[in-house]
């Protein structure tokens, strides 16, 4: 298993997006594991932590899995005034 700068730079970014996104080490590990991911549960989170080094494939295997989670949740956004006031003819106590 490789551990050098640039595995410990992308697990670094991984968890900051999985982070961001509110996504679990448990939900991108079982992820992963369906996509074919070799590494077991205990092992990509000693791999996000910067304790374990994994080979680039499973490296990169979790970041396809973290970016599939991520591509299936709504954006975020801000609201505009008019999508938080009621429809015309309703009143905002229904």
């Amino acid at each position: 298993m490789a551990h050098n700068g640039l595995g410990a730079e992308e697990a670094r970014l991984l968890l900051e997006v999985i982070s961001r996104a509110g996504i679990g080490g448990k939900r991108l590990w079982f992820h992963y594991f369906s996509l074919g991911g070799h590494a077991r549960e205990f092992e990509v989170a000693a791999y996000l932590h910067h304790c374990l080094g994994l080979p680039a494939f499973q490296g990169d295997l979790l970041a396809h899995a973290a970016n599939e989670l991520v591509d299936r949740q709504p954006p975020l956004r801000a609201p505009y005034t008019c999508e938080l006031l009621p429809p015309p003819g309703r009143s905002t106590e229904e």
